[in-house]
């Protein structure tokens, strides 16, 4: 392990090797592994306690899920920089040591007012569903009542429905009857919502996605005094067997695909999907780079942008992105040489943003 890699093991304990009798279904799992991998299950336990306490930290499920008992797979790859789902969180909350603006990025109609304030392609809201408030806004809908009024008089309209804090759109439709009052229950049941209208997708990618906008997901590094940049590029076709397209940063063109995840992950042939390259590539990069500028605060962000009919739209933004999915595309983990740089700069900033407060506090 170098230098640079030492100074990014934050003491964490090591993720649990599974023991013979205690943990039944992690056993089995870990002689499917062996099979799988052609190894005994003692060089599997001996190599996962390696990466366990390793920089990435990675879990006995990351293990699986991840798929790293087969080396074939990660091409030669150091895997000890693969990052596992709890150590990329504490990686993000690193990154942005800024905590006091993680709280815009967890709510869906504060993020979009402010990158829209600023000129960025984001999706207008035609309603929110906001019960118990008073105010007299049209848009406002107050009641069970005021939303059912809302979806008939949207009848047959393209529309999505996002929750306000987390949470996956859906695309809806508000017929009469016992379906409309099944989605009203369904809503009311889920809290405060967003009514965006659905955003068509561009031609190119249609026939790839069942007529559906599929986001492209797009890591940014940056943070303040730093230009931002595009490091990462994955897309997930909707309705393609959950499908997860590698995407070359250049050009947009998708490299491989592939189906699943751990044991059951399977390279599915190029020729499956009918799209060749992203349109509109350098916009929709663009798009996510001016508003990773927006955001300078936050040094590491994930988003969602689809590849619209009349141009990029950003779909969704979290300062704690899921790592996993760009590291099984690329097969390389997140914990590569630029990005351990990157990380040991914010370390810094950290550190000096830390300091500055202390001092404020003191003559306050």
């Amino acid at each position: 392990m170098t230098a640079l890699e030492r100074r990014h093991v934050w003491p964490l304990a090591p993720a649990a090797a599974p023991r013979q009798g205690a943990e039944p279904g992690a056993m089995a799992a870990l002689a499917r592994m062996a099979e799988a991998a052609g190894v005994p299950p003692t060089r599997l336990l001996a190599d996962f306690a390696t990466l366990a306490i390793g920089p990435g930290h990675v879990t006995f499920a990351d293990y699986e899920r991840l798929r790293l008992y087969d080396e074939a797979f990660w091409a030669g790859g150091d895997r000890r920089w693969v990052v596992g789902a709890r150590r990329a969180r504490q990686i993000a909350l690193l990154a942005n040591y800024r905590h006091d603006w993680l709280g815009l990025t967890t709510n869906r109609l504060a993020w979009s007012a402010y990158l829209g304030a600023h000129g960025l392609p984001v999706v207008p809201v035609e309603a929110i569903y906001a019960p118990g408030l008073a105010t007299p806004a049209a848009h406002v809908l107050r009641t069970r009542g005021e939303l059912r009024q809302f979806l008939a008089r949207h009848a047959g309209a393209a529309l999505a429905a996002r929750p306000l804090e987390g949470g996956r759109a859906r695309m809806i439709a508000a017929d009469a009857g016992a379906e409309a009052d099944a989605l009203v229950q369904d809503i009311c049941d889920g809290g405060a919502h967003l009514f965006q209208p659905l955003v068509a997708p561009h031609p190119a990618t249609a026939r790839a996605t069942g007529g559906r906008l599929a986001a492209v997901r797009l890591l940014t590094l940056g943070g303040d005094g730093a230009e931002p940049k595009v490091v990462r590029a994955l897309w997930k076709p909707l309705g393609r067997a959950a499908l997860l397209a590698q995407l070359d940063l250049r050009s947009g063109e998708v490299l491989r695909l592939t189906s699943g995840f751990g044991p059951d992950l399977v390279e599915v042939r190029r020729s499956r999907l009918p799209l060749a390259a992203m349109p509109d590539w350098e916009a929709l990069k663009a798009s996510a780079v001016e508003a990773a500028r927006v955001m300078r605060p936050l040094g590491l962000l994930g988003w969602d942008i689809g590849c619209g009919a009349s141009g990029p739209a950003i779909l969704g933004l979290t300062a704690t992105p899921d790592l996993t999915g760009h590291q099984l595309a690329d097969r390389r983990g997140a914990l590569e040489p630029e990005f351990a740089q990157f990380l040991d700069v914010q370390r810094r900033r950290a550190a000096e943003h830390a300091d500055l407060a202390r001092g404020e506090g003191a003559w306050a």
